[in-house]
């Protein structure tokens, strides 16, 4: 699971290498992690 993220995050600055796609990322993984499993 944790590889997936650093996979995706790994594409997600490559494709949007700023300061507001990491916002945006790290925005989409705190949500996420509180959908309950």
């Amino acid at each position: 699971m944790l590889r997936l993220f650093q996979n995706l995050e790994c594409e997600t600055l490559s494709k949007k290498p700023t300061i507001l796609g990491l916002a945006q990322f790290r925005e989409d993984f705190h949500i996420f992690k509180k959908i309950p499993r």
